[in-house]
């Protein structure tokens, strides 16, 4: 089974990242469901990694805390982009999260990841649309930002690839500490 670790996102956000939504020749925007903030890729794993990864990640401790979602970017940086994303303004809880799950993975044997952490919110696959249409909705849209976002918890997902995209399913839920 395919895994991943991510910070869901909230109803209400999701339907603020939809209403920018619109249609556009050759960009493929992502369901509602599948919108999180990936915290680790873990990829291919087997049911006993998948065990010890629970028992791992239960074990993390950390505080509430909160994000702002604001700017826009695209994968790959260079070239003909394939995702069009949403970005997060600098913040230390999350970094200091992500290394914790980082940890933990490393700690049953998964692989770090060999790139920098990037957090970012998937908002769509670019299936053919030119870089300048693409850098157009984000002109269009750069003033968009979602202030203080609660994170209270991430979540363990099973993702099943389809042909029409990805079905994330819930596999268990991490609270995070609210301080009582």
């Amino acid at each position: 089974m395919r895994l991943f670790i991510a910070i869901p996102i909230s109803d209400a956000v999701k339907q603020k990242i939809g209403d920018l939504q619109q249609p556009i020749e050759g960009i493929r925007w992502q369901e509602n469901e599948q919108m999180h903030l990936t915290l680790k890729f873990v990829g291919e794993a087997d049911m006993q990694l998948k065990k010890s990864l629970q028992k791992r990640l239960d074990e993390i401790e950390h505080p509430t805390f909160t994000i702002d979602l604001k700017g826009f970017g695209y994968f790959p940086e260079r070239g003909r982009p394939k995702v069009l994303w949403i970005g997060l303004r600098e913040n230390s809880s999350l970094r200091v999260l992500q290394q914790k799950v980082e940890q933990k993975c490393q700690a049953v044997g998964i692989a770090p990841e060999d790139r920098p952490y990037k957090p970012h919110v998937t908002m769509a696959r670019v299936q053919g649309a030119s870089k300048r249409t693409v850098n157009a909705f984000i002109n269009e849209h750069k003033k968009f930002t979602v202030r203080d976002m609660m994170i209270n918890q991430f979540v363990l997902y099973k993702s099943k690839l389809q042909p029409d995209g990805a079905q994330h399913s819930r596999l268990q839920t991490f609270l995070l500490n609210d301080g009582t």
